[in-house]
This record gives structure tokens, sequence and C-alpha cells, in this order.
């Protein structure tokens, strides 16, 4: 058995590519990174499956992840999961711990042709566009592959309370009657997992992910036949 470490474990994408792989009866030992691993939502983490590994860290010192991960297993850590704006360090540090699959859950800028090529003109793209090119370049001529996933807009975040209210606002007034392309977290954990448990399929690879392309009109309509 290998093992897989799963940067943002208590988050939306990387609690879902978690429960994706013990859905599954992945063969990998997961270590779930967290900040605090006492706190409730990582304490469930482990409840999941045996195979599950708290691992408590911070990506601001990568090095000390992959060191606090090590006192909890013996198993080659093969794969690291992340989402983060902000883990170019996690990418060198994974090259130097001969880490051999690296799946980034980027953004999409506009499908699979444009993506690629533009940043665009927002600045969380912006950086999630430079991790991009980042662990391309840095994998160059090495053994680590890597698999990117650049899903749109997330279902997830039409919630009761206050966070819904702006997603929702801002789908109303911010796109004027243009469609919204939407995706849910847990084909975001799907997606992680197929690139984990096939990486020969995967590695090189970039995928974009869509579930439904929707008017905000549309989806109030279906919302209202649905509730």
């Amino acid at each position: 058995m290998t093992a897989i470490l799963v940067t943002g474990a208590t988050g939306k994408q990387g609690g879902s590519l978690i429960r994706s792989l013990v859905s599954r009866e992945a063969p990998f030992e997961i270590l779930a990174v967290t900040r605090n691993s006492q706190s409730p939502s990582a304490q469930r983490l482990p409840q999941l499956s045996p195979n599950v590994k708290l691992v408590e860290g911070n990506l601001d010192d990568p090095a000390g992840i992959f060191r606090n991960a090590q006192k909890v297993t013996k198993t080659p850590i093969w794969g690291v999961f992340s989402v983060q704006v902000c883990c170019k360090a996690l990418v060198d540090e994974a090259l130097k711990q001969n880490v051999k699959f690296f799946i980034y859950c980027s953004v999409d800028r506009g499908g699979e042709e444009k993506s690629p090529k533009s940043p665009t003109n927002v600045l969380h793209f912006i950086h999630k566009h430079k991790i991009e090119q980042h662990l391309m370049e840095k994998s160059k001529n090495t053994e680590m592959q890597w698999f990117i996933l650049r899903p749109t807009a997330f279902y997830d975040n039409l919630v009761p309370g206050f966070i819904g209210k702006i997603f929702a606002t801002s789908y109303r007034s911010a796109l004027k009657g243009k469609p919204l392309q939407l995706v849910a977290t847990s084909d975001i954990g799907f997606f992680g997992a197929e690139g984990f448990l096939h990486p020969e399929k995967y590695a090189g690879k970039s995928l974009s992910l869509a579930g439904d392309e929707l008017t905000y009109d549309e989806f109030e309509k279906i919302f209202q036949q649905k509730f």
C-alpha cells in the first residue's frame, strides 16, 4: 500500500476526494492534512476508514507537513493532492520527497483550450495559473507526474445563509442573463480519485469540470420545481 497526502482535508474539495477514495476502497493510506487535528471536522475523517490518518501541518511549512506525516506512517508518500493558491513550496517539497504523482485542483478559465494560456485578470485565477505553470515546469525531467483539475463554479456555494446569498446575488446581477457553468465538489472528488487510481490515463493532462450550464432564471425555475 502507498500513501496519498491530501491538503485541505477538511475543506470541500479535499474532503470530497477522501470520501470518494474511501467509497471506492482505494488501496491507499490517506494522510489528511489539517491545521488542527482536534477540530470536529478533522476528527470525523478517521471515522470514514482505518486507512485515513490525520497529519497536522501548515502549508507555510511543507517540509514540516512531510515530517509530521512520517510520524504517523512508514508508508512512502506516492501522491499529493492540493487546491491551495500558495502551494509552489509544496510542489518543490514534493519533488524533494520523491512524490510520484501530484494532483492540483485549479480553476477553469474558459474551457480546455483557453485555460492553459489564459490567467485572466481575476487575481485568484492568476495565482492558480501560476501554480499550474510552476508544477509543470518543475516536474519536467523528474519522476513526478502531474494531473490538473479545473472545476467551474461550485454548486456547493448555493447554500442557506450569508455566503449563499452573496453567491446567488452575484449569479443574478453580475452575469445578467449569461449562463454559468457549475459543478458539485463531489464530482471533483470523483475525478481526483480517478487520477490517483488510474495515473497512467491522466498523467500530464488537465481536465475542466462542469456539470451544468444554466442562466440564473433557468436555475431558479429548477429550484422552484424541486422545492
